[in-house]
């Protein structure tokens, strides 16, 4: 057999040497770059390959690890390493295993990895050379998109943060912690809530950022993967021209996007606003152009504020003056915060408050306890969440003393007046004024009684799941509200209801 020259076998060598760095160029531009060519590797030389930390840990390996022959070689291998100095060397436990190792050079004076071949032949000491450059720039690009998406994870949990604050109308707080980030917190705002793909999350706060100019303090939801809450100045002045409102412009720039926009309220009123945005969410996914401003009507709390703010103050006086045994123990802060975020997101809650559910169901058997309610009870529910919005109503004259017994309002009385009575007329009418307006009643009340549960309201109306389904669909349309999705309009839909009947028992006295 001829056996090739030196000159013949040198282009071979060279083209070897060429195939195998545009492979592992290939490789590393892949996202999970290091790892696939540590696989690569693998197969290439037909050992093991990993990158180890200095100490000897192994940071990305092939599968299977190393046997403890294997980590023992590796072990004295980089202690011999590291002791004289070296930036390769080779190791060895006799004529069946050898071990190179060669350290990854990273900008910026960052600690170095060694990239570890261990088996059975010698490895090519240009592909481990090769090798070492290029997942020396994968690694330090891994760590860098480590390093971005610690930091965004970080501004998003602040931008939660804030929100939460600005729901429990902790504003002053809020504002602290906002000055940190950009932009600053309008005032007033108007609440803009996006429905999106849970996927898109980040590229749909993006682009709501752009569209509002920068000016709008946009959120993901922390209770609803799916959305997104957008804090957009209440005035126009400023913001880009696009000739259209900011929520026509999501819906119409973000695809398959649905929005509810609130009305323009106080800062401090953000969390009404966040409700008012989320019932016009529901009116929007039956509409075909995606988006719905709230039907702007009174609400209920700011009509009965001045007179019933005395009531109020009497039935949460065992809340708000409450004081733990223990300093350990939630105050009353923290159980309004809590029994607040319950009515609003029933148990997502616990994702809202960032609580485990058994300290909600310990918070709220506390709150049942001091106040003496049965929160399981839709119309007690109603009730406790009325006079925490009547509670929280802007006032000229500050917080509210303690409750006086002379001046405490019943709260039948307070419904049976004509501005609340006109109300729950404008709430109702739409559901009075259509075909099937018994029907459509029905549903309601049958919706209402069975605690918002479509399983246990289809049983009451002897119909299927999916049918009560679709009639509190059709209630969502006719009504303006949120029924199927927290926060919903159970509460007011309840006191709309009760006032109602209050009014035509009055009328028939």
């Amino acid at each position: 057999m001829q056996v090739p020259s030196q000159a013949e076998t040198a282009p071979a060598r060279a083209a070897g040497r060429a195939a195998d760095v545009l492979a592992m160029h290939r490789l590393a531009r892949r996202a999970d770059g290091g790892e696939t060519l540590l696989r690569w590797l693998a197969g290439r030389t037909g050992g093991w390959v990993g990158l180890l930390e200095p100490s000897g840990t192994v940071l990305v390996g092939n599968t299977p690890a190393l046997d403890a022959a294997g980590s023992s070689l590796v072990t004295r291998g980089l202690d011999d390493m590291h002791a004289r100095g070296l930036q390769t060397f080779a190791a060895d436990d006799g004529p069946t295993r050898n071990a190179v190792f060669l350290a990854v050079d990273l900008p910026g004076g960052a600690e170095n990895p060694v990239l570890a071949f261990v088996g059975a032949d010698s490895v090519p000491r240009s592909l481990a050379a090769d090798a070492a450059t290029l997942l020396g720039t994968c690694w330090w690009a891994e760590a860098i998109r480590r390093n971005r998406q610690r930091v965004e994870d970080t501004e998003a949990g602040c931008r939660e943060a804030v929100l939460h604050l600005l729901m429990s109308r902790q504003v002053s707080t809020a504002r602290q912690l906002a000055s940190a980030l950009s932009p600053r917190l309008p005032d007033p705002v108007r609440v803009h809530v996006v429905d999106c793909g849970a996927d898109d999350r980040a590229a749909v706060i993006r682009r709501c950022t752009e569209l509002s100019g920068g000016m709008a303090w946009v959120v993901r939801c922390p209770v609803h993967v799916r959305q997104v809450i957008v804090i957009a100045p209440g005035s126009t002045k400023g913001l880009p021209r696009w000739g259209r409102p900011l929520e026509v412009a999501i819906a119409s720039e973000v695809g398959g996007s649905v929005i509810g926009a609130s009305d323009v309220v106080g800062l401090r009123d953000t969390a009404v606003a966040y409700e008012q945005a989320f019932h016009a969410l529901a009116v929007a996914r039956g509409r075909v152009q995606r988006w719905a401003c709230f039907d702007s009507r009174l609400e209920l709390a700011a009509i009965l504020a001045p007179h019933g703010l005395q009531w109020a103050t009497g039935l949460l006086e065992p809340l708000t003056t409450y004081v733990p045994a223990r300093a350990t123990d939630p105050d009353a802060h923290e159980l309004a915060a809590t029994v607040r975020s319950w009515l609003a997101f029933s148990t997502a809650a616990t994702r809202h408050l960032k609580i485990h559910r058994n300290t909600l169901s310990a918070r709220l058997r506390r709150i049942e306890e001091l106040l003496e309610l049965d929160l399981g009870r839709a119309d007690q529910q109603a009730v406790l969440d009325l006079a925490l919005r009547i509670r929280s109503t802007p006032r000229a004259s500050g917080p509210p003393g303690p409750a006086d017994p002379a001046r405490v309002v019943a709260l039948d009385d307070l419904l049976t007046m004509p501005a609340a009575q006109e109300w729950a007329r404008n709430l109702l009418r739409p559901l009075r004024e259509t075909a099937h307006a018994s029907r459509h009643e029905a549903t309601l009340r049958a919706w209402l009684d069975s605690g918002s549960r479509l399983s246990a309201t289809a049983v009451v109306l002897g119909i299927s799941v999916a049918a009560a389904r679709k009639r509190c669909a059709r209630l969502e349309q006719l009504l303006r509200r949120s029924l199927l999705h927290a926060p919903d309009a159970r509460h007011d839909l309840w006191l709309a209801l009760h006032a109602a009947d209050l009014g035509r028992r009055a009328g028939h006295a």
